[in-house]
């Protein structure tokens, strides 16, 4: 259990306080542990309010200002611009020349390297893992359909229908160590 101790405040200041307390938190400790969070978040000083209060607003404002700025150039860092890039990559792709489908990729990799610009380099990882994937996925289509080929649906009198995979152990072995390697 927590320790209390007390404290002593004149009675028109306990009065205002218990009133407050009732309107904003269950318990008094709540209360006045919420009112020095918000002093201690805002930095603003009780004494500040009651001096000058135009002053005391206006360093809250600047300050959450200043935290909005500092999260809006955060954001534009690290998620913006990065989007921004590969967007622009993927039109200046559209409207670069067609190559034919039928060359070494060996070849193909030596034009990409030789074309690629020192702004465009950040770019390149990029589309180069976009390929990667794609060729995945299609990887993973392809195996995926030939086990889909060999599913029956199976009607049962005594529980639910369902669905029967009719491949051999080995088939099933050859499958998880394909999709590993995938």
């Amino acid at each position: 259990m927590d320790d209390f101790n007390t404290i002593r405040l004149r009675r028109k200041i306990i009065e205002k306080f218990k009133e407050y307390s009732r309107n904003t938190s269950p318990s008094y400790s709540e209360t006045l542990e919420y009112m020095i969070a918000y002093f201690e978040d805002t930095g603003i000083s009780p004494y500040d309010t009651i001096y000058n209060p135009i002053l005391a607003s206006t360093i809250a404002i600047n300050r959450r200002t200043d935290y909005l700025i500092a999260l809006l150039k955060n954001i534009e860092k690290t998620q913006l611009i990065p989007t921004r890039l590969m967007l622009e990559s993927l039109f200046q792709l559209d409207t670069k020349e067609k190559q034919p489908l039928l060359i070494e990729k060996k070849l193909l990799e030596e034009n990409n390297k030789a074309e690629v610009d020192p702004k465009d380099s950040a770019l390149e990882f990029y589309r180069i893992q976009y390929e990667k994937n794609q060729e995945r996925v299609n990887i993973l289509k392809y195996e995926f359909g030939s086990i889909f080929r060999q599913l029956t649906y199976t009607k049962s009198n005594f529980s639910k229908n369902h669905y029967r995979l009719e491949i051999s152990q080995e088939e099933l072995e050859d499958f998880k160590l394909k999709i590993k390697k995938v």
